[in-house]
């Protein structure tokens, strides 16, 4: 497995090693000793499958408050789309910074977003398919959304208008949220 570094400490890119014959393509999908090698602690307890039917279909900013922050591993099986990870920890040096990766079924890649970030996804191609991975479950107490044109946050999305679930579309900005990481 390889990780990279992102401009967020704490966010890691991982490629896994992949093998081609005959049959085709294998690569594994999760390996709790690779991870722990790279010093990340990632046990998860719950997976999704995130179905987006049209191109510029927009998840976030999302996340969970304390007492159950969720950290996220996420990657795509079909389509690509960029994933976002947004510091949300009022106490970090890189409070309301963010990164971003093109998650796709052709560069195999996946993010690992800790506890303390919101996550942001938006699709590039119709029927792209994201699988995250949570090591907390969904509680709907402490689930919470931000704007995802947050001006403070300031994401720029590669498409100007994206299609929003009503959850995100009322979403409140940074200063009206509750967030509490």
């Amino acid at each position: 497995m390889k990780v990279i570094s992102t401009s967020l400490e704490e966010v890691k890119i991982l490629e896994y090693e992949f093998n081609t014959d005959n049959r085709g393509l294998s690569y594994p999908l999760y390996c709790k000793s690779e991870l722990e090698k790279e010093e990340i602690h990632f046990n998860y307890i719950e997976e999704r499958i995130y179905c987006s039917a049209k191109v510029g279909t927009l998840y976030g900013i999302h996340f969970q408050n304390n007492p159950k922050p969720q950290a996220k591993l996420l990657f795509c099986i079909k389509g690509r789309g960029i994933d976002y990870a947004i510091d949300l920890r009022k106490d970090s040096s890189t409070y309301l910074k963010w990164t971003s990766v093109e998650l796709s079924e052709d560069n195999r890649k996946q993010i690992y977003i800790p506890k303390g970030f919101g996550h942001a996804f938006i699709s590039l191609e119709h029927d792209t398919k994201n699988v995250m991975r949570f090591d907390e479950p969904f509680d709907s107490r402490y689930s919470r959304q931000i704007a995802y044109n947050d001006p403070e946050i300031g994401i720029i999305y590669p498409i100007d208008n994206p299609i929003l679930a009503p959850h995100d579309i009322n979403a409140p900005t940074l200063k009206n949220s509750d967030l509490n990481l």
